[in-house]
């Protein structure tokens, strides 16, 4: 049994995946294991991998196309650490990610971290401060996904408020992000870039737009109007909000109208602002 089980997930990233699995190999704190799952790749994930094999903390495992929340969910079921930490294929944690998560965790208990990122865009680098707004965080979850990155979690607490839901396969982040909330599970905040993000075309986690605002719809559905539902004006407001600007971004972005009307005609039935109907779709 590992300390740490570090879940790589690679979907055709085999130009990549390299830089990922050294940037654990060269972790200050070494009591790990690296999960390799290829989702269905079809490049050359597996032979870059093979040349890693060697060491015996890594391990591969290959899987039809289930999307990154499946590949995820995968490579933590078939884990042994008693923390999880997931790392995309193109992606890099900073050298002493491990040991700061590790040394978060056993100082304040909580359940799941919000950490710094260093986004690469080919020779520039910008860091994006993590932070957690002021009142209500459920509130404030559902109005706008604010957790910076949250790649680390206790092994007992991701499967105990249900892994990913590998149905999710863009927001999945947010998703989770809502549910870790709305289930009181503390947060620690780290302000550190222990994560480095480098957006490339092709890999596990980018789609196009008719896709994310698809599933962005999918998760105000699963969740803002479940809570809606129930009553309460704030979170229908939220709602009403989320889904005018859905709508805007249906119409404007890709142009598709039977996805506006669709998504303004629930913004209306859940918060009914004429000043919405008064400037059309720029009104938030």
């Amino acid at each position: 049994m590992s300390l740490i089980s570090v879940i790589i997930p690679a979907y055709n990233a085999a130009h990549f995946l390299a830089g990922a699995i050294q940037s654990v190999l060269t972790q200050t704190l070494q009591d790990f294991e690296i999960l390799i799952v290829d989702d269905g790749s079809t490049d050359e994930t597996a032979e870059t991998v093979r040349k890693y094999l060697s060491d015996v903390r890594i391990h591969y495992l290959y899987q039809k196309n289930q999307g990154l929340p499946g590949a995820r969910n995968a490579g933590a079921k078939a884990s042994t650490g008693l923390y999880l930490a997931f790392l995309d294929a193109d992606d890099f944690l900073a050298e002493n990610a491990l040991a700061t998560m590790l040394k978060t965790f056993e100082t304040t208990r909580a359940a799941w971290l919000n950490v710094g990122v260093m986004k690469i865009e080919g020779e520039k680098r910008s860091v994006r401060h993590p932070h957690c707004p002021d009142g209500d965080l459920l509130f404030a979850i559902l109005d706008d996904d604010f957790v910076t990155r949250s790649p680390f979690y206790p092994r007992e607490e991701f499967f105990s408020i249900g892994m990913y839901d590998d149905q999710m396969r863009n927001r999945e982040d947010w998703d989770l992000n809502i549910r870790m909330i709305e289930a009181g599970r503390p947060l620690a905040i780290v302000d550190q870039p222990l994560y480095h993000y480098r957006r490339t075309e092709g890999s596990i986690t980018t789609g196009n737009r008719q896709r994310l605002y698809l599933y962005t719809e999918r998760l105000l559905r699963k969740h803002h109007k479940r809570l809606a539902d129930n009553t309460n004006k704030e979170i229908a407001a939220i709602y009403a909000r989320n889904m005018w600007a859905l709508a805007r971004s249906y119409a404007y972005d890709i142009h598709d109208l039977r996805a506006t009307y669709r998504c303004a005609r629930e913004s209306l039935r859940y918060d009914f602002d004429i000043r919405r109907i008064a400037h059309v779709l720029r009104y938030r």
